[in-house]
């Protein structure tokens, strides 16, 4: 089947509509770009106390969590447009009326709120993702988006507005939102249902949501992605405290943290462009323990900025492959969906306990748990398969051997 009937039937979206669920995906969840300015503004104003910033921040990133999980199962019976357009409404509404509302015993409520507006977007983009045949591919330029559309959000309060207030920079979130109502009309109106398609380039293999569960291998890669996003998250949440503790400058401290968010998106476009292939393990195994000889070198030296950018580069080399594991580990790809919310819980749990244990007796262990738990998800992820791995690395050689 091709065309209008397809997308009826909740095939694989077309790339155009892919791209568009990542874009409002993306911008949906602008404010972990802002989070630092905006989380200050509410300090500065007197909203909230900063030993309570943690648990505001694990708040919003739960209920994005919530809410792209939710997505999953409301679109197996409502068009997406319709689920995107009321996630807009909230994400756009709790943002603005914040503005006029404002207050400390709001605060939660309204941050909340718009997380769950923004996770839907995040579980709709999730899902058109895992609807394609290059999961691993259109994963990367999610991240890819994520980062420059941040970035770039960032900027313009640079460059126009140096010391926002936080009802500026929460009008910026609700401008941005009802933008995204324009995005409606070019998302598929389907997904979760989905058959085979065929494509000018071949068969697009979908997948059917109403009858497929999550089974064991693919609630473990869930967990796997879980502690590795934590884990990666719970390091650079902290890497501007840990850089003051060691007596690196504001000025250095910001160069080098750029230097990392450079890497990072060389990182996610470079896995744009390689595809999954069946050395998808080794590759994460690879690029795994390159992120954690990275993170070991900018430990030993914090004012490098070539270990920062590397551990950016690696990061967002490695998260990729993650999906695309998962689709290879799961065919029905029932746990796929789930992916983007086992990531954002990682980020709002690993970090906060890690905080909470360590970061008043030293930071740098802080650090090291991340590391922790980014080590302890690929064991999780391998700890079934190390003859695999062995065989693997003899074929390797064995064709190394035979290209000599």
């Amino acid at each position: 089947m091709s065309g209008p009937a397809s997308e009826e039937n909740g095939a694989s979206p077309r790339p155009a509509q892919t791209a568009t669920s990542i874009i409002l995906g993306s911008l949906a969840i602008l404010i972990f770009g802002i989070q630092p300015l905006l989380y200050a503004a509410f300090v500065g104003e007197g909203l909230i106390e900063p030993d309570r910033l943690g648990l505001l921040s694990a708040a919003e990133v739960i209920a994005i969590a919530i809410g792209s999980s939710l997505a999953i199962p409301a679109l197996k019976h409502a068009s997406v447009r319709v689920i995107a357009a009321l996630a807009i409404l909230l994400i756009a509404a709790a943002n603005y009326f914040q503005t006029l509302y404002g207050s400390a015993d709001m605060l939660f409520a309204f941050r909340m709120v718009a997380g769950l507006g923004s996770g839907f977007l995040v579980g709709i983009a999730g899902m058109a993702i895992a609807a394609t045949s290059r999961v691993g591919q259109w994963a990367a330029a999610y991240l890819l988006a994520q980062a420059t559309s941040q970035f770039l959000h960032l900027q313009c309060f640079a460059l126009f507005w140096p010391a926002p207030t936080s009802k500026e920079l929460l009008l910026s979130l609700a401008i941005a939102g009802a933008a995204m109502l324009a995005g409606l009309p070019f998302l598929p109106r389907r997904l979760g249902a989905g058959t085979a398609t065929e494509t000018g380039a071949g068969t697009e293999t979908g997948w059917d949501q109403r009858s497929a569960r999550p089974d064991a291998i693919g609630i473990r890669w869930l967990a796997v992605m879980f502690l590795f996003v934590g884990g990666v998250l719970t390091i650079w949440a902290y890497a501007g405290v840990w850089l003051e503790s060691q007596n690196v400058s504001a000025a250095a401290a910001a160069a080098i943290l750029s230097a990392s968010l450079a890497g990072q998106a060389a990182g996610a476009f470079a896995a744009c462009l390689i595809p999954s292939s069946r050395h998808d393990r080794l590759r994460l195994i690879a690029t795994t323990l390159l992120l954690l000889l990275s993170a070991g070198a900018w430990f030993a030296w914090p004012g490098s900025a070539f270990a920062a950018a590397g551990f950016g580069i690696w990061w967002l080399s490695s998260v990729p492959v993650l999906s695309s594991i998962l689709s290879d580990a799961d065919p029905r790809r029932a746990a796929l969906p789930y992916a983007p919310a086992a990531q954002l819980a990682g980020i709002a749990i690993i970090p906060t306990i890690a905080g909470f244990l360590f970061a008043a007796r030293n930071v740098e262990l802080v650090l090291v748990s991340g590391c922790a738990a980014i080590a302890f998800g690929l064991l999780l992820g391998f700890a079934r398969r190390p003859q695999w791995i062995v065989a693997r690395l003899k074929v390797g050689l064995r064709g190394t051997s035979a290209d000599r």
